[in-house]
C-alpha cells in the first residue's frame, strides 16, 4: 500500500485500521503513522535529518550509539496520525465526533475544500539529548517511557479498529 507520507507506505501496524477506513465509501486515508521514536539532528521540519527511526520498540543501544558526540539532537516519541479524506463536510463532521467520543481529542477537519479529517494522539514526548549531558541511566528511564508510551498508541490503533 502507498501512501503521500515521506516514506511512501503504511505502516504496517496500522494497515489493518486503514483497510478498515477505506471500506467506507465516505472514507480515503491519505497519510498515516502508527506512532514512532525518532532521533533528529533538528527540530527544523525540513531542515532536519532523521538519525534513528522505529515504529516498534527500542532498545538503549539504537539510541546512544546514533547520538553524536557534544552535539544537541532532539528526542521525539510520535503519537498516532491519520488523515482522513471524506465524502462531504457533514461525513467529516460526524466523523470527528466518533473519534473525539473515542478519546481522540486532538481531531478535526484540516480542510474544508477537500474535507480532510487529521487525527493525532496525544501520548508523546519531545527532549533534547546530549551524548555527553545525559548519562545511560536517564536515557534508559526515557526510552522506557517512550516504549510505554509507543505501545499504548499500537493499543489506540486497536481500539480505534472497533470504530469502523
Amino acid at each position: 500500500m502507498k501512501d503521500k507520507s515521506p516514506q511512501g507506505h503504511y505502516d504496517k501496524d496500522i494497515i489493518p485500521l486503514l483497510k478498515k477506513i477505506n471500506s467506507h465509501k465516505e472514507y480515503v486515508t491519505t497519510s498515516s503513522c502508527s506512532g514512532r521514536i525518532v532521533v533528529l539532528n533538528s527540530q527544523k521540519k525540513g531542515n532536519s535529518k532523521w538519525l534513528f527511526k522505529s515504529h516498534s520498540k527500542v532498545r538503549l543501544n539504537d539510541i546512544y550509539n546514533t547520538l553524536p558526540e557534544d552535539k544537541d539532537v532532539w528526542f521525539m516519541q510520535e503519537p498516532l496520525i491519520l488523515h482522513i479524506k471524506c465524502s462531504s463536510l457533514e461525513s467529516a463532521s460526524k466523523l470527528v465526533n466518533k473519534l473525539k467520543a473515542s478519546g481522540l481529542k486532538v481531531t478535526g477537519i484540516t480542510s474544508l475544500k477537500t474535507n480532510l479529517v487529521e487525527v493525532r494522539g496525544s501520548k508523546r514526548i519531545e527532549t533534547i539529548l546530549n551524548k555527553s549531558l545525559n548519562n545511560k541511566e536517564y536515557l534508559k528511564l526515557l526510552i522506557e517511557k517512550a516504549n510505554e508510551k509507543l505501545m499504548q498508541t499500537k493499543e489506540e490503533i486497536k481500539k480505534l479498529e472497533q470504530l469502523f
